[in-house]
């Protein structure tokens, strides 16, 4: 797998140069984050700190931010070459790590005394690290130079109230600190391969009109180099799922277990910092597997009606937390499409709606237009200005003057990613919006017919798991965890124990049968990883266990992987997957509808 250390030291100048031109030419975007951030947490906190203090932190912000601008004038006067990246390189990095410092000094002298401040406090600087994260991620020390300033005095004075929730609570920050390091280390290697790649592909094109001989070995280190490129992003994919789908559980075993209402704030917003963080590793991801052609469309027939109630499942908790109605029109209509893909359409669509939604609900609906079907979202939201419409559908573009003032600030890659689904498709998306009615987004496919298509092999649906659910709980259940991640098996067992329920775990068949001989008792449901240690997956320890047992037990794969490939093999062997970072709500639904099936 190719690194930045791999790289040939010419071509890894010229990436370095490109990433601190973006640096410079995201000037205003950073600035615009800093203040807006700033200004929010002077207003959550003007009854808790001095006004003097606030309002002497705000002008070093201003001030910090005022400078940085003076600098990018002076660079682009300059137009440095080569040679001088370096040299701006550190002048930028100065000013992040100023910026993080100012970030962390307001942890330090404007902490307040109320448990609720305090959770606002620790959301708004998270918030400005995680918003602020594909901007800095971009040079790797301007990165350092402003997360760890701004996190640490944070976590450090979180810690030094002394009591058990408070020290919990630091412990997780750290966990989730750890992992913004390592995943915006990650994506920086991936950010300076993808350019140093870009650099190489010029290369090897002049050389192929410098030399036509060697046209065939230009194609093969061509092609060799894309290789790599999707081996990066598989392995980031891969290695950075892993310990986001454990936090997740964790805090959700977490947040079960807080009875004091003292800390519940406290709690959830971790729990939503936590949350934002899967949705964004998620659009980066998304995006990268796009932008890097790993992503081949298999179209089948699609019933709309499993699709919407898989997504509602999903996203009815956050409905229901911000006080909306999330609702699907009955509908029996179906399309042509790729299930997987079309699925993270409506999602992306949904939960867009959700975030920029203050009062009313969502709905999910279909209509028909002779040969199409239109696949609509309908919101009750803030809406989005005419002059937008052509614009939201960019990367990382946000309509700041519209934006929710309760919404959770996004990446601006939610309706960059439908948009490029929807192209791979082959679909239409339109979009209707006024503002303050809301906003209609539509996704145009061809109606599927009812002929010779090969249909999926139907999928528990959320009507099904609702139904079975209020006969069977998960409550004194023994279910069988198998991860060849420990950090995940423990999440695992935190999160059923917390529900109720027993836990044998194991890394292969081998230890599962060995855990399940210890309580001496048949597993009513397995939870499984697709792909183990060894070569080995989840299908094959299923099969396994059941044959030494000789009872089919209901089985549920999870996966970081949830590729066509990997969504064939859970069909062919009739069971249902879910991606990593799992949502705890679908888990415990899904294991439910399971258990009672059984």
């Amino acid at each position: 797998m190719a690194t930045s250390a791999t790289l040939a030291p010419a071509v890894l100048a010229r990436a370095r140069r490109d990433q601190v031109a973006q640096l410079y030419a995201g000037w205003h975007r950073t600035s615009l984050s800093m203040l807006l951030g700033a200004a929010l947490l002077c207003l959550v906190l003007w009854n808790q700190v001095s006004p003097w203090w606030m309002g002497g932190w705000l002008a070093l912000i201003v001030a910090n931010q005022t400078w940085r601008g003076f600098l990018v004038r002076a660079w682009q006067r300059a137009r440095p070459g080569l040679a001088a990246t370096r040299r701006w390189g550190r002048y930028w990095s100065a000013g992040s790590a100023i910026a993080g410092a100012l970030w962390g000094l307001a942890a330090l002298v404007m902490y307040p005394s109320s448990a609720p401040h305090q959770a606002l406090l620790i959301v708004c600087i998270f918030g400005v690290v995680l918003g602020g994260l594909n901007l800095t991620a971009v040079y790797r020390s301007s990165f350092y130079g402003f997360t760890l300033p701004a996190l640490v005095p944070l976590i450090v004075r979180v810690a030094l109230e002394g009591d058990q929730v408070h020290l919990y609570t630091a412990l997780i920050m750290t966990v989730v600190l750890g992992f913004i390091v390592a995943f915006g280390h990650q994506l920086n290697d991936v950010l300076t391969c993808s350019l140093a790649m870009r650099y190489e592909n010029v290369d090897l094109i002049e050389e192929l009109r410098a030399k036509s001989r060697t046209a065939h070995e230009a194609r093969a280190t061509a092609e060799a180099a894309n290789r790599s490129k999707s081996q990066l992003l598989a392995a980031a994919s891969h290695d950075l799922r892993q310990p986001l789908h454990a936090l997740g559980l964790y805090v959700a075993a977490l947040a079960s277990r807080a009875t004091d209402a003292k800390w519940r704030p406290l709690v959830g917003s971790v729990q939503r910092a936590v949350a934002v963080l899967e949705s964004q590793f998620e659009q980066l991801l998304d995006l990268s597997r796009l932008e890097a052609g790993a992503v081949t469309p298999v179209k089948t027939r699609v019933a709309m009606a499993p699709l919407f109630a898989r997504v509602v499942t999903e996203l009815k908790p956050q409905a229901e937390g911000r006080g909306l109605d999330l609702r699907v029109a009955a509908t029996r209509l179906a399309v042509h499409s790729d299930p997987a893909m079309l699925e993270r359409i409506v999602r992306n669509l949904a939960a867009n709606a959700i975030r920029y939604t203050d009062a009313g609900g969502v709905l999910l609906g279909t209509r028909l237009r002779g040969a199409e079907v239109a696949i609509e979202v309908i919101d009750t939201g803030i809406g989005i200005a005419a002059e937008h419409h052509a614009q939201i559908f960019e990367e990382f573009y946000q309509v700041c003057e519209t934006r929710s003032p309760h919404a959770q600030h996004g990446m601006g890659l939610g309706l960059a990613i439908v948009r490029r689904l929807a192209a791979l498709l082959g679909h239409r998306v339109e979009v209707a919006s006024r503002v303050g009615r809301g906003s209609r987004f539509s996704v145009i496919a061809p109606r599927a017919s009812t002929g010779s298509e090969r249909r999926l092999p139907r999928r528990p649906n959320a009507r099904a798991m609702t139904s079975s659910a209020r006969t069977i709980t998960i409550h004194g259940a023994l279910v069988a965890i198998v991860d060849d991640d420990p950090s995940a098996v423990d999440a695992m067992t935190a999160l059923f124990e917390t529900w109720g329920a027993s836990v044998a775990g194991g890394s292969d068949a081998q230890e599962l049968l060995a855990a399940l001989g210890q309580v001496e008792r048949y597993p009513d449901l397995v939870v499984a990883d697709l792909r183990l240690a060894r070569g080995e997956t989840g299908i094959d320890v299923v099969a396994r266990l059941r044959d030494e047992l000789g009872v089919t037990v209901p089985a549920l794969l999870v996966s970081g992987d949830t590729g066509p490939a990997a969504l064939r093999d859970a069909r062919l062997a009739g069971m249902l997957l879910l991606g990593k970072p799992v949502v705890p709500a679908v888990l415990h639904a899904t294991a439910t509808a399971l258990i009672a099936a059984a």
